[in-house]
């Protein structure tokens, strides 16, 4: 699939899911909400593929511990990581589009995995984040 593609399917998953969101300078970004975890995905559409970047809404105070958090976390995760973007966490995932049946489901899945994995390790690193 061509990036043009890849985002249009990404566009139409989301405006089919009632999901809000906006193109900004080539990617996609749009905020997922549980209970009263809110944080950001941005998605960056290439030929084939979608990267997935899930960013906590915390700054690290303390870049050492946050470190070990996203360690602690990638060690227990099958799919994408956890990393530190800047001084903000962030979980980044792939998905392969590369071929085009059943393309919406794998896309879909990455997205759930994604809000799975902020959700899941939510305390480990807000806790890691604000150590000083």
């Amino acid at each position: 699939m061509k990036e043009a593609e890849c985002r249009e399917l990404l566009c139409a998953l989301l405006n089919d899911s009632g999901v809000q969101w906006e193109l900004y300078q080539g990617w996609v970004r749009l905020r997922f909400r549980e209970g009263a975890m809110v944080w950001e995905l941005a998605c960056l559409c290439r030929q084939n593929a979608v990267l997935i970047y899930s960013r906590y809404p915390m700054t690290v105070q303390d870049r050492l511990a946050a470190l070990e958090a996203c360690s602690k976390a990638n060690g227990q995760l099958t799919r994408g990581a956890m990393l530190l973007s800047g001084e903000v966490p962030t979980y980044r995932i792939r998905v392969d589009l590369r071929d085009p049946y059943g393309a919406r489901d794998r896309l879909a899945e990455a997205l759930e995995c994604s809000a799975s994995a902020i959700v899941r390790f939510w305390g480990a690193i807000q806790a890691a984040c604000q150590r000083a």
